[in-house]
């Protein structure tokens, strides 16, 4: 997903600079043509006009016009700002969405090949969610995964970033100063059955791939899902890693 930036520093320069050589072109009309005596004369001929009290307010008006831009364009941006931040949330969970998280993924990835910086993803899914959905009904299971995210968010660090991928799938990005991912995601699964559902015991199949040399964040992802259909298939209500 692009971000987009409410103030570019090569526009603001650009139109900057279009302004100044505008005005400049105005700033040597005026000495040519004398423009202020040529005023001041006109003025004085039109008295009965009443031109002395019309230019003043016109600058007042001016500068009121201005001010009321500049508001109206701070506002503008504020909520073009809360448009934004709601297109990077799922719906349902507010977690981060697929399109936020891939341009997450991206950004991590790109910032692991200029500086060898690595990093984890940890993939998270649901064991048996089709059979709450079945026994309960999709609105527990809407609760469910709400529950869920809030589960998460509350036992992982603020620089792990939380993406719902899809459905009751979520993958986690782990930074490089994690200091043991396997731990945090073994954690985390004893934490979510213990407290994810009162009725019913609910666990989690976790996959776990880390990020080296030579990969590209495709292979990452393949590793990723991999290492979770192990988890899956080794009895599910475990972490394996890629």
């Amino acid at each position: 997903m692009l971000h987009y930036k409410y103030l570019h520093r090569s526009a603001f320069t650009s139109d900057a600079l279009w302004l100044l050589g505008i005005n400049a072109v105005f700033f040597i009309c005026f000495i040519y043509f004398d423009t202020f005596e040529w005023l001041v004369g006109f003025v004085d001929a039109h008295e009965y006009l009443e031109l002395d009290e019309l230019l003043p307010l016109a600058a007042t008006l001016t500068l009121s016009l201005g001010i009321f831009t500049y508001r109206r364009l701070v506002e503008l941006s504020q909520v073009t700002k809360a448009f934004e931040e709601l297109s990077k949330r799922n719906p349902l969970t507010y977690a981060l969405n697929r399109r936020a998280g891939q341009a997450i993924l991206h950004r991590r990835y790109s910032k692991a090949i200029q500086t060898g910086e690595g990093f984890s993803l940890l993939q998270l899914n649901l064991d048996n969610f089709k059979r709450i959905n079945d026994a309960y009904g999709p609105s527990v299971g809407d609760e469910l995964l709400i529950s869920l995210v809030v589960i998460i968010q509350k036992n992982i660090p603020d620089k792990v970033k939380l993406i719902h991928w899809h459905s009751d799938n979520f993958i986690l990005v782990l930074p490089n100063d994690i200091q043991s991912p396997f731990e945090l995601a073994n954690n985390l699964r004893e934490i979510i059955a213990n407290q994810l559902f009162t009725t019913d015991t609910i666990t989690c199949s976790m996959g776990l791939a880390t990020w080296q040399k030579g990969l590209t964040l495709q292979d990452l992802l393949h590793n990723l899902e991999d290492a979770l259909f192990d988890a899956k298939a080794a009895n599910k209500n475990t972490v394996k890693i890629a």
